[in-house]
């Protein structure tokens, strides 16, 4: 939320009315965070609450907007609490926890006419719009097959021992919906439960693709139209597994898409995680994010290895994490934000060169911008839902096995194990229905 908090322009901009975590140790931290940077904020008459429903009980009849930068398990209900109230919202990636979630999310937006944004932050960069511009201009020609792969491995080997939740903690609210689970705290190196290990979490989190999916999938989305439609086969090609109870820590899967008007068919392949043999432990990973910290230790494709040989790029290699389009005439790498490159260079030629960079700044004024000049934000749901999908979908066939999976854009064909990770149970007392 620090991060939003400080893009938000200030108290010229927004006023911001209340903010809610269950730890209150994090009130203070967003609030130094945000002085000095694009502009202060007082916060003086901020009201700030433990739980999100009884922040909407107090002061919901008051909000224009509401952001949720929370674990994904407490997505859903704090979005609907918004919408149904006609409160317009920004949702941090990957929007939901399950394929039910995202699509409960989507109809009661549409029917409540609410402005909504996600953070898929690289949309609003000038580096993805010129990736987009060139890809669809025909500059690298057809293209049939997209490389995904991220160089996170939000997974564990072991559960770290329980501890006590700081006393500023409340537990309970914080599993919110989520089955109650034992806290832990730093444990040799690594970051709390609550900090960021709950990405490598079921029932908290979305493993490494719903975690890094949203960032490195949005260009190939956009540029190739692929939320027109619905991938129709999904290979699980490997997927391995840590502690039980986490997600992945290897998953390599193939999404099939089908022709959308005069472009062809075109399969997004993802990969992400680690080798066989490469421990999940500081010295490996970094201790917050689960980054990599040598490119030998990733799942990287072989396919992309050879790219890298066909193109003389020894000297050069590929980063860590970001998307390969290949064409007809020629390739596209873009990482998810902030990069690009031609092969060959010549055809960067035709694409207009402007300063590129990690510009995330301009995502959270995109959406206070579309709700002054009442318009749909740029990552709306009606774009972000089908990618949210595939990212379930990922989510869904994982858990399931190796193997192909054929969707119809509601269930998979015959598969009852899969579409079950489709699905949602809550602890009593939050099901959205209570």
């Amino acid at each position: 939320m620090c991060g939003l908090v400080r893009r938000m322009g200030g108290d010229a901009n927004v006023e911001i009315v209340a903010m809610v975590d269950p730890d209150a140790s994090r009130f203070d931290v967003v609030k130094n965070s945000a002085k000095g940077f694009y502009g202060s904020f007082d916060f003086s008459k901020t009201q700030c609450f433990a739980d999100y429903r009884e922040m909407y009980v107090a002061c919901g009849d008051s909000l224009d907007a509401v952001f949720v930068a929370t674990p994904n398990h407490h997505h859903c209900l704090p979005l609907l609490l918004a919408i149904r109230r006609g409160i317009h919202v920004y949702a941090e990636k990957p929007l939901a926890l399950t394929m039910e979630e995202v699509n409960l999310l989507a109809h009661e937006a549409k029917k409540h006419g609410v402005i909504t944004q996600v953070g898929n932050y690289g949309h609003s960069t000038t580096a993805m719009r010129m990736c987009v511009d060139a890809v669809r201009k025909g500059v690298i020609g057809e293209v049939t097959d997209v490389w995904s792969y991220s160089d996170r491995v939000n997974s564990m080997f072991a559960r770290p021992p329980k501890s006590a939740p700081p006393a500023t903690l409340n537990w309970d609210l914080w599993c919110g919906g989520s089955p109650m689970c034992d806290y832990y705290g730093e444990h040799e190196g690594r970051v709390a439960l609550h900090q960021h290990d709950w990405h490598s979490w079921i029932g908290y989190g979305n493993g490494s693709i719903g975690n890094m999916g949203t960032h490195i999938m949005d260009a190939p989305f956009w540029a190739l139209d692929l939320g027109q439609v619905v991938p129709d086969r999904i290979d699980v090609k490997d997927v391995a597994w840590g502690a039980p109870g986490a997600w992945a820590y290897r998953d390599s899967i193939d999404f099939h898409f089908p022709a959308r008007g005069n472009l062809p068919a075109v399969t997004l392949h993802w990969r992400d995680g680690i080798r066989d043999g490469v421990p999940i432990s500081v010295s490996h990973m970094d201790r917050c994010y689960n980054i990599c910290r040598k490119r030998e230790y990733l799942n990287f494709p072989p396919e992309l290895q050879a790219f890298e040989k066909t193109w003389g790029l020894e000297k050069a290699p590929l980063a860590y994490m970001g998307t390969v389009f290949i064409g007809t005439k020629g390739a596209i790498w873009h990482s998810f934000h902030s990069a690009l490159r031609f092969f060959p260079k010549t055809l960067g030629k035709e694409i207009a060169r402007h300063k590129a960079g990690f510009q995330a700044e301009g995502h959270v004024m995109e959406f206070l911008n579309a709700i002054r000049e009442r318009r749909e934000a740029n990552t709306n749901f009606d774009y972000s839902v089908p990618l949210a999908r595939v990212l379930m979908l990922g989510n869904a066939t994982a858990r399931a096995g190796m193997g192909t999976y054929l969707w119809d854009g509601t269930a998979f064909s015959g598969n009852a194990v899969a579409n079950a990770f489709l699905k949602t149970s809550y602890r009593k007392g939050w099901s959205l229905k209570e």
